[in-house]
């Protein structure tokens, strides 16, 4: 390309030179030539009109670039200060008209958020810290972690399944608003309970999630005590479930009766703080917990413990997963006197009078509040949580999606075992933020919370009236490819991940959005649905290439589209650059996707890639 003909307060494109000072409506157009070292500033405030823009635009392509988005690269004089943002090699950039700066999802934007989320939290300012050193030091040592700190946490795992949960979400006697307000009421009433008896024990509560609990034991720390946890541990899911009965039965004439299954797992987990603001969230990564909601998960109740928990409280080991997620827990087969030396932590009596408080607090939101429902205006990343309460709650069709990925507990079981936890965290943060961005930023959507390394989001398009489902459903098929392409290009400029994949599944359908559970800092946001627990398992039922789409979803989509999916609803390898394609046909009801497909993209991630490095976000343990 010959950088002479570009010229300073000129764009001489294939046959027209154009003034700047004649353009309207272009905020700021700058070119860069990183090819020639070149830069050729314009005037911070051009004018010009949108048809001559677009000439413009064109000119720029005949040359074979692309006109992508940029961040502020300029000082007030109009110089390069400092060479930011990302992807600049042998292209061009022009900012685009606002009109065209309302895309979808952008590759070289993507790449930027990654760089900047490097940048935040760098390999080399990650902090490690043992659970005992913070618990010295701290009153909640795993709450409000800042971003660049990991805790390493022997603890043991307890997962809750509230298992008749399902037959409220299916209760084909009520309609849609009235089961799900009668499903917010059940998780409303059981989440206050378990919060009770994990307040009463000083575990950790995780999260909630849909109908599932997951809370862990840390204390008394330090491996010695690895037992002690166990037994608490297990002390703390039969008052627990205790408490779920007794709840159940109590309020509201035991319409809210359920049992529970409970998984448990002991080891060594990692930390991290996964909320923003107000609201920070822990999560825990590694096998330990993935293993607790593994035993969990199934219909028959009980308690069920993973084999390193059996060994350690005196019961023969089973062997294969198969048998240790049907082996239930029997009391009278263990050989160590739990809770006989010292009192219960929490006596039949203090459940009694645990429930009973539930009760009269439960019935008397049941009775006077009763979930007064309310339809956002989309789009629903303008959702505030923290409004939000079971007399202020949301409910609308919308999408539910769940993005996890595939191949991550092995991921950190290996960083843990090489020392390599500082690594994982900023690669973890990489993701988490570049995830989320996509989904806030680039679709419109609301992040519910993660999940370990799940995403799960919710989308929906229209107006204060109504929603348009068909619209919703594309742009959130949409969202699931710019999450995927998202993914890819993390895989491509972070290291030790190429052998991780994404796994994503979505439906739609009418669905409660709202906080529950005690009051104050203890209750919690929560979006729960039969769409939402369906996108849920058709996320768990894909590969880390695979995005499967439900059948009410996939009823929604144009024809041409629709028939590229299997007869279960999963299509392979569905990035940004695909649909598009595959929009070719269909896509004039769905909003532009912009992707770069610049032939010299190695080249230029390799060199953003040193760049990050070189500048403060070195990556590499």
């Amino acid at each position: 390309m010959n950088s002479k003909r570009f010229r300073s307060g000129h764009l001489w494109g294939a046959s027209s030179e154009f003034s700047t000072s004649s353009l309207s409506n272009f905020s700021l157009m700058r070119i860069l030539s990183v090819k020639f070292l070149d830069v050729i500033p314009f005037d911070t405030h051009l004018n010009a009109h949108k048809r001559v823009g677009s000439m413009c635009r064109r000119a720029v392509r005949e040359y074979g670039y692309e006109i992508r988005q940029l961040p502020d690269l300029f000082d007030t004089s109009n110089r390069v200060s400092e060479l930011r943002g990302f992807g600049f090699a042998e292209r061009i950039c022009v900012a685009a008209s606002e009109e065209e700066q309302d895309m979808a999802w952008d590759r070289i934007r993507s790449g930027d958020r990654i760089q900047k989320a490097l940048q935040t939290v760098p390999t080399t300012a990650v902090g490690v810290d043992a659970f005992e050193a913070r618990a010295q030091q701290f009153h909640n040592p795993l709450l409000m972690l800042p971003q660049h700190m990991a805790v390493l946490v022997d603890g043991a795992h307890v997962y809750v399944q509230l298992t008749d949960y399902n037959n409220v979400l299916q209760d084909a006697k009520r309609e849609t608003s009235a089961r799900n307000r009668r499903a917010l009421q059940f998780l409303h009433i059981h989440y206050s309970a378990c919060d009770s008896i994990i307040r009463d024990f000083g575990a950790q509560r995780v999260d909630f999630h849909g109908s599932r609990l997951h809370a862990v034991v840390a204390t008394p720390p330090g491996k010695v005590n690895e037992r002690l946890r166990v037994e608490r541990a297990i002390e703390m899911a039969q008052a627990i479930a205790r408490m779920v009965e007794v709840t159940g039965q109590r309020v509201h004439r035991g319409e809210f009766q359920t049992g529970t299954r409970i998984g448990i797992d002991t080891g060594i987990a990692i930390a991290v703080n996964s909320g923003r603001g107000s609201e920070p969230e822990p999560l825990f990564l590694g096998d330990p917990a993935n293993y607790a909601a593994k035993l969990a998960a199934g219909s028959d109740p009980g308690i069920f413990l993973s084999d390193r928990a059996r060994a350690l409280v005196g019961l023969h080991v089973l062997g294969t997963f198969d048998l240790q997620r049907s082996g239930v827990y029997n009391m009278r087969d263990v050989s160590y006197g739990l809770g006989r030396a010292s009192p219960m932590i929490v006596s039949d009596a203090r459940i009694q009078t645990l429930s009973n408080e539930i009760k009269n607090a439960a019935e008397a939101s049941i009775r006077d509040v009763d979930f007064i429902f309310h339809q956002h205006t989309p789009p629903l990343r303008t959702i505030d949580y923290g409004l939000l309460s079971p007399s202020n709650s949301i409910h609308m069709p919308l999408v539910s999606v769940f993005a996890d990925i595939d191949g991550f507990t092995k991921y950190v079981g290996h960083c843990i075992a090489n020392g390599q936890v500082r690594q994982l965290v900023s690669n973890l943060h990489a993701i988490r933020y570049e995830s989320a961005a996509t989904l806030k930023h680039d679709f419109d959507g609301r992040k519910v919370r993660f999940i370990g390394d799940c995403l799960h989001g919710i989308a929906a398009e229209g107006t204060a009236h109504a929603v348009d489902e068909q619209r919703s459903v594309i742009g959130s098929l949409q969202l699931a490819a710019g999450l995927r392409s998202s993914f890819n290009l993390c895989k491509e400029l972070l290291p030790g991940i190429n052998q991780l994949g994404l796994a994503i599944g979505l439906e739609i359908g009418p669905t409660p959005v709202t906080r529950l559970g005690l009051r104050g800092d203890m209750s919690v946001r929560c979006v729960t649905s039969k769409s939402v627990s369906d996108s849920e398992d058709l996320q768990s039922d894909c590969s880390g290439r695979e995005t499967m789409v439900g059948p009410k979803a996939l009823a929604l989509l144009p024809a041409a589209i629709r028939t590229q999916f299997d007869t279960k609803g999963k299509i392979l390898d569905l990035t940004v650059e695909r649909l598009q394609r595959l929009q070719g046909v269909s896509g004039s009801t769905a909003k532009t996707v912009a992707a770069a497909t610049s032939s010299a993209w190695a080249a230029s991630a390799a060199s953003s890639a040193a760049a990050i490095q070189n500048g403060g976000g070195n990556r590499h343990a």
